[in-house]
């Protein structure tokens, strides 16, 4: 039997079985009565009776309240609970915090907005440094492959996927900035890249319901 009090957090789950029904992150509002109230992060009243808080309450995990930068700490590692920490750090409130690692993995949400966080300093910030080292970033994944192709002698590759609209190209870009930074040709490497950057494209050139990629030759 689930036991709470005014303040945990818990998943709720509404019992629904369609693709996009998920338990969601909620706080106990009242409960000390027959009837369990809770709220959602959206403000939302939900009322559970004593009798289903077994089925559709579950305690949340400490990681999960306060989200991670690395969602393989997650104790609620399933779906929800990925998505969630994903939300808890994009509206974070000292700041968009759109980049999280899943081990070598790097999850990103596209902020839709200018961040100050590609600029020559943070460039100098991460070369050298080991994933984990510092807050997840795309430059960490840029200088693990350049690290790694250095010591290693060989080819890397950076994949990089994602819907439309989801940011990859820009993705590209500041995987491509970084590599001309640390390679210490900066000039004419970023030039070869922008020179390729149509071609690259052209590849990929295709109208969609979420984004117009026409619009980038103008």
């Amino acid at each position: 039997m689930v036991v709470l009090s005014k303040g945990d957090h818990v998943w709720y789950d509404n019992g629904g079985t369609g693709e996009f029904d998920l338990p969601i992150g909620a706080i106990v509002k009242q409960a000390d009565s027959g009837q369990i109230v809770i709220v959602t992060k959206e403000d939302e009243e939900i009322w559970v009776s004593a009798a289903e808080a077994d089925k559709q309450l579950k305690i949340m995990h400490p990681t999960s309240v306060e989200g991670v930068e690395d969602m393989i700490q997650l104790g609620d590692l399933h779906e929800a609970g990925i998505l969630h920490n994903l939300h808890l750090r994009y509206y974070d409130e000292s700041g968009c915090k759109l980049y999280t690692f899943t081990g070598s993995i790097l999850v990103a949400v596209n902020p839709y907005q200018a961040l100050e966080i590609y600029d020559s300093d943070h460039m100098e910030m991460y070369k050298g440094r080991k994933i984990g080292d510092l807050p997840p970033h795309i430059f960490a994944i840029a200088d693990a492959a350049y690290t790694m192709m250095r010591r290693e002698k060989r080819n890397q590759c950076c994949v990089i996927s994602g819907e439309s609209g989801a940011g990859k190209t820009e993705t590209t870009k500041l995987v491509l900035q970084f590599l001309a930074s640390v390679s210490g040709q900066h000039s004419w490497i970023e030039q070869q890249i922008l020179e390729a950057n149509p071609i690259m494209e052209a590849l990929g050139n295709a109208k969609t319901i979420r984004n117009d990629n026409s619009s980038r030759f103008g």
